[in-house]
């Protein structure tokens, strides 16, 4: 199988790619792109950046689709563009953090959300109540390094973790986190980097939603093909906006 892997604004995850070539399965292939044609921030942690990048993001996704991929995966923590892509593709769309959210739900009974900023980790837990996946929040906590500082050229990595690490135990020993959110996918390929020792040191377990987003897309991929499911309802919510509306929409922007 073939996954889209779209970074929904200008940059990419530092390690992102390695640990993704690590925990695919023999099989799946995948490609990286980012939106810095259309958007040329490296970061999208803010209400109007969100905004702004989202429609670069459908674009990735609908060209995900007409390229042969059988799946597309969103890899930023405030799961840019994730809804209005369900309703415009016929391939399956993942995005961090409701697949975080997802595990954690089966994982534990509390879990924390670690954040870069206290504003960007509000965006987050306003997400997770759309979602109706905010019940076993204990917390969220940032760790005060803006999304712009946590490349390696601007902080090194050893001190993003470090960082992360002492926030994630704040959780854990003061709010009774059972499991940790990464809320950045910059932070959460630091930790997945470290793997085990990130574990022990934290004292809890911490899931990268870059990573759970990836092997969420390879199993609804796999549910698909092997049960004929389609990717999403399409009774109601998700349901297929008019073509005729979308084709006008399309030749307004001048797109095909």
């Amino acid at each position: 199988m073939r996954i889209r892997v779209i970074n929904p604004f200008g940059g990419t995850e530092f390690r992102g790619r390695e640990n993704l070539e690590r925990i695919r399965r023999s099989g799946t292939e995948f490609d990286m792109v980012n939106i810095a044609d259309a958007y040329p921030l490296k970061n999208n942690q803010f209400l109007y950046f969100r905004h702004k990048c989202t429609d670069a993001t459908l674009e990735q996704v609908t060209q995900a689709e007409k390229d042969g991929c059988d799946a597309a995966f969103i890899s930023c923590n405030l799961d840019i563009g994730l809804y209005e892509a369900r309703s415009l593709v016929d391939i399956p769309v993942t995005a961090t953090l409701e697949s975080a959210a997802l595990m954690a739900y089966a994982m534990c009974e509390r879990f924390s959300l670690i954040s870069v900023d206290d504003q960007n980790g509000r965006i987050q837990r306003m997400i997770l109540r759309q979602y109706g996946l905010d019940g076993k929040v204990a917390s969220h906590r940032s760790i005060g390094i803006d999304a712009n500082d946590l490349y390696p050229e601007k902080t090194p990595e050893d001190e993003v973790y470090l960082r992360a690490v002492e926030v994630a135990r704040q959780c854990v020993r003061e709010d009774g986190a059972e499991m940790l959110i990464s809320g950045c996918t910059l932070m959460g390929s630091v930790l997945t980097h470290r793997g085990a020792q990130a574990i022990d040191e934290i004292g809890a377990p911490v899931i990268d939603g870059m990573v759970t987003g990836f092997k969420m897309a390879e199993m609804m991929y796999d549910i698909c093909r092997l049960t004929g499911l389609p990717p999403v309802s399409r009774t109601g919510f998700f349901q297929f906006p008019p073509a005729d509306d979308v084709k006008r929409l399309r030749d307004f922007y001048g797109r095909r």
